[in-house]
């Protein structure tokens, strides 16, 4: 089952001890919880976007371009990424998509 990655101290151990990978104004940090779920996460700087209507437009298309664009597929049941994004420009989805992919040849 797919959900949102809530938990503060799964967060902290992911950024600490998770592995990065860095693609097309996106970053992915990965770590195996053996927990058996997929959980993931999506951020946008405050320091880059200082609107919230852009930023949570990011969001959006980072969340829907994960689910829908098989993403997921890449990542075994018990692990959590956190798909951070680093570009000072609004990508559109397709550029989002363009990005994930470019992340999926790297894992």
């Amino acid at each position: 089952m797919i959900r949102s990655l809530k938990s503060k101290e799964k967060i902290k151990t992911l950024f600490e001890k998770g592995s990065t990978i860095k693609a097309k104004g996106l970053l992915l940090k990965t770590h195996p919880f053996k927990d058996g779920e997929i959980k993931f996460g999506v951020s946008v700087s405050k320091k880059l976007f200082s609107s919230a209507v852009e930023r949570n437009l990011i969001k959006r298309r980072l969340r829907e371009q994960i689910l829908s664009s098989g993403f997921l597929k890449n990542f075994s049941k018990g692990t959590s990424f956190f798909v951070v994004y680093g570009s000072k420009s609004v990508f559109s989805s397709k550029e989002i998509n363009d990005g994930l992919k470019e992340l999926t040849k790297k894992i």
